[in-house]
């Protein structure tokens, strides 16, 4: 009984000593837990360090009961619609184990956003090899996005993944539609080179303004230029 006193003594110190290096590291350490496999909406935050706490300014409890609307409450909107391919990115490269990425989030009590940067390393996969848990480890590097060019390739890495995300459910058939409109044809030039229809050209066309949340052929066109994706 004694030694079972003993035992438990040492890992309670222990688990103690182990918190302060966690809560005195000068980095906001959380671990993110996946509640279903390969589901995003069930990405949700269930622990954070002290330091991670202050910065967004609240309880570790409030943290987790705000599961997946954490993110939308803190992460920059640009950052939040990235979450989604991000995630699937490091699905496809699940070989690797530890991935690093920059975003912005900001206090409850502010409207600016910091600049993290984090790195992902994986901590348990569900049955199906989707990740389950992660553990985050991110440093608030605001102050050295000072220069110009640091942004301007920041931000054009957070449009990047915003740009493939938009593409990212199109299909054969679409992509070979949008090469086309960009060369300039015509619904009926579509049609008769793919061997289809003008009325399933003109459906194609309006899908692709559709999925990708454009207002027309032009804008269509623009985006996809910018995404470097032609």
């Amino acid at each position: 009984m004694e030694k079972i006193k003993k035992d438990q003594k040492e890992l309670e110190n222990e688990l103690s000593f182990l918190q302060n290096i966690v809560n005195s590291l000068p980095a906001i350490v959380y671990i993110i837990e996946m509640q279903k496999p390969g589901d995003i909406s069930s990405c949700r935050i269930i622990w954070m360090n002290k330091r991670g706490l202050d910065f967004v300014s609240y309880t570790q409890e409030e943290v987790i009961a705000m599961g997946n609307d954490f993110f939308k409450e803190f992460l920059h909107p640009d950052d939040v619609e990235v979450l989604p391919l991000s995630i699937n990115t490091v699905y496809a490269l699940i070989d690797e184990t530890v991935f690093v990425g920059m975003y912005r989030i900001k206090n409850k009590n502010q409207s600016t956003y910091s600049w993290l940067y984090g790195h992902y390393i994986i901590l348990n996969n569900f049955d199906d090899g989707s990740i389950r848990q992660m553990l985050v480890v991110a440093l608030d590097i605001t102050d050295k996005m000072h220069t110009d060019n640091q942004l301007v390739s920041a931000l054009k890495e957070i449009n990047r993944l915003k740009f493939e995300l938009k593409f990212s459910n199109i299909s054969k058939r679409e992509k070979q539609v949008l090469e086309m409109i960009i060369k300039g044809k015509t619904d009926k030039q579509i049609a008769k080179e793919l061997f289809i229809s003008v009325v399933t050209s003109k459906k194609h066309r309006t899908h692709l303004i559709k999925k990708t949340g454009v207002k027309n052929s032009v804008e269509l066109v623009a985006l996809t230029m910018e995404a470097a994706l032609h």
